[in-house]
């Protein structure tokens, strides 16, 4: 969805460029009306949410909606979008990558990106945006498992360069990037046996739910 003409019309016969050129702009239209409604839809649902009590308003989606869930889910997400980012940059956005971008976990600043590329007329695939929302939860999910910060990392990184040899260290490297958790957890293992200190495994809690919850 653009706001600037970058097809070029001069490929459609003549007879029917001016048509089409109609058709292109009313689809854009159509496009931008269905996320705006769809933000007015989400915030209402936001606000009957807040006025039932916990664990109603998902009885109260699927007996007052035809809509599917997953819908009604999609128009709460751009609804927090447009709250966070503001509706005008929003109403740029495809609604199918704008119901990606808003919901739950997605990272600010991945957001951010996105929409940056959006406004400039980079507009990504739906599968592009999954892909880079699941790379970023899965970095960030890593590092909360270690309970690694970029302090802890930089502290780390000079023991290592200082304790080990360039090939010793490209070889530990090389481990932990083929590394499951496993295999890490039983080097720690064998580290204790050997002398070193070590800690207890950190076990990721389990977090479930949803925003019918």
């Amino acid at each position: 969805m653009r706001d600037v003409d970058t097809y070029d019309y001069t490929k459609i016969p003549a007879e029917h460029r001016e048509e089409v050129r109609r058709l292109t702009m009313q689809i854009r239209a159509s496009i931008r009306s269905s996320i705006d409604c769809g933000i007015d839809a989400g915030k209402a649902l936001i606000e009957v949410k807040s006025k039932l009590q916990k664990g109603e308003f998902l009885t109260y989606c699927k007996e007052a909606y035809t809509e599917s869930l997953r819908t009604l889910q999609n128009y709460m997400n751009v609804a927090r979008l447009s709250d966070c980012y503001g509706p005008e940059a929003v109403s740029k956005v495809p609604s199918s990558i704008a119901y990606k971008l808003g919901a739950k976990g997605v990272a600010p600043e991945l957001v951010e990106a996105i929409l940056a590329e959006i406004a400039a007329g980079d507009i990504p695939t739906v599968a592009i945006v999954v892909e880079r929302i699941n790379e970023t939860k899965g970095s960030s999910s890593r590092s909360r498992r270690a309970g690694v910060s970029p302090e802890d990392l930089d502290r780390l990184a000079v023991m290592l360069v200082t304790a080990l040899s360039s090939a010793q260290l490209a070889s530990f490297v090389g481990f932990l990037a083929g590394a499951n958790s496993s295999a890490i957890g039983e080097l720690g293992k064998k580290c204790g046996l050997l002398g070193g200190a070590t800690e207890a495994p950190i076990v990721p809690r389990q977090v479930s739910g949803t925003i019918f919850g």
